[in-house]
């Protein structure tokens, strides 16, 4: 992919209306460095049984090289860390896109993959150079979108420690709620009659806006029923108890050979023990008869579960049409942008029940549309018509379309100015370790 020139990437920055004050900047900044430290501590660099597993040491170097590669250059008269040795072998090496998965270990590449130490030192440097850069000049739409685009970057594999982290030793940084509510026993559905809205979004000056979700379009929606709550872990059990995971006609074609290929019968870090099912978080076997919503697993196995059901994974335009209530507001609850702190974001706790957060509901009473937990969609993610792929984060999208599926709306482990309804995660459709559920439509 061609890289732009400074000068070009300036010219198309310049028409965007993000900007963000020297204040915000330095304290989002400040609060990532202090994720990025807290939940990168003690990364090795395993590859892990799961492919998706980044080897975590090398992530802390992706990371840096990504600040120093695509920000601090394209930044004008900001210093930088090419000075170190072998600089711009290291760039490559710790490019996603260079760089195959089974290249990041330290069998491979001895002499590339830097310490935790080295590289730790070699990111505080670079936060202390941006800070300073904010200090020294004047802001504009194009230094903020450059540096606010390293900040979410660094936000995303801040998530990607804790999930890759679970899934390596089976321990993770929170609290694990217990929760003892009257379960849930049917799905609750909620009508909508169709109708027309703007899918997409071109610019926010609240939110740095990705190519892929962009230009805004109009789209037509049909009736269709969608499910108030998200799929809690009790529904799942009885998709699991009446044989979900060993009838063929439930699934798709791709999804059961996966399931066969890899003896899948259960969500990832379930177990059945004396005729009870339980999940292994923190090496505790804790039960799953519970709100919470069903997570860790794949899209194939949403979509079983749903067909169980006699319904389907939710369009992307359904989703959004739900929470942004018909296109009438930009969040699920109104247009109030501080009341997205009441979501479960911000690594505040772990997965909570599927009832939490009632007064970030939509207008029709669907629960958590932002945070908690992701959730799946029916469609892989494409381009909307009018694409521009993006001057800076190049790969972003492209290398995605047509082979991972949609997921939207965030989770506990997500910023909250990253992610609004309009924002498009996508994962591949055999991911188990991210933190992932779905709720179920039906057509009307």
């Amino acid at each position: 992919m061609t890289t732009l020139s400074k000068k070009l990437i300036y010219d198309i920055l310049d028409k965007r209306i993000l900007f963000k004050t020297k204040e915000e900047l330095i304290y989002y900044l400040k609060l990532t460095k202090d994720r990025f430290f807290k939940y990168s501590i003690n990364s090795k660099n395993e590859l892990g049984n799961d492919k998706y597993i980044n080897p975590l040491q090398w992530q802390l170097g992706h990371i840096t090289f990504f600040y120093s590669n695509l920000v601090l250059k394209n930044l004008k008269n900001c210093k930088n860390i090419d000075y170190i040795e072998n600089y711009n072998n290291l760039v490559n090496f710790y490019d996603s896109f260079k760089t195959p998965i089974d290249y990041r270990n330290s069998n491979s590449n001895k002499y590339l993959l830097l310490s935790s130490e080295e590289i730790y030192k070699l990111y505080d440097e670079i936060i202390h150079i941006l800070i300073d850069y904010i200090k020294s000049q004047f802001i504009s739409n194009v230094e903020s979108y450059l540096i606010f685009i390293g900040i979410l970057h660094n936000e995303m594999h801040n998530e990607a420690f804790i999930f890759s982290k679970l899934s390596l030793t089976n321990f993770i940084n929170f609290e694990i709620t217990i929760c003892n509510e009257e379960l849930i026993e049917n799905i609750n559905f909620i009508n909508y009659d169709g109708g027309n809205f703007k899918q997409g979004i071109d610019d926010n000056c609240k939110f740095l806006i990705f190519d892929n979700e962009r230009p805004s379009f109009d789209k037509k929606i049909n009736k269709f029923q969608i499910s108030k709550y998200k799929i809690t872990e009790y529904q799942f059990i009885q998709f699991i108890k009446d044989g979900g995971y060993k009838k063929k006609n439930l699934w798709c074609i791709n999804g059961w050979l996966w399931k066969e290929k890899n003896n899948i019968n259960l969500p990832l870090y379930w177990n059945y023990k004396n005729d009870h099912y339980y999940k292994l978080i923190n090496n505790q076997l804790i039960s799953v008869y519970t709100n919470l919503p069903i997570v860790n697993i794949s899209y194939y196995e949403a979509k079983a579960f749903c067909n169980w059901s006699g319904g389907r994974l939710p369009l992307e335009e359904e989703y959004e049409y739900s929470a942004t209530n018909e296109g009438t507001t930009f969040f699920p609850w109104g247009n109030d942008f501080e009341k997205i702190k009441k979501c479960n974001l911000n690594y505040k706790t772990y997965i909570k029940s599927v009832k939490f957060g009632n007064e970030c509901n939509n207008k029709k009473g669907m629960s958590q549309l932002i945070g908690n937990v992701w959730e799946w969609c029916e469609e892989s993610i494409y381009p909307y018509d009018g694409f521009k792929i993006d001057p800076v984060y190049r790969e972003m999208s492209y290398p995605f379309f047509g082979f991972k599926k949609i997921c939207k709306g965030g989770c506990f482990a997500v910023p909250d100015f990253l992610i609004h309804p309009k924002y498009r995660n996508a994962q591949y459709p055999d991911c188990r370790i991210q933190f992932i559920g779905f709720r179920i439509c039906k057509d009307v």
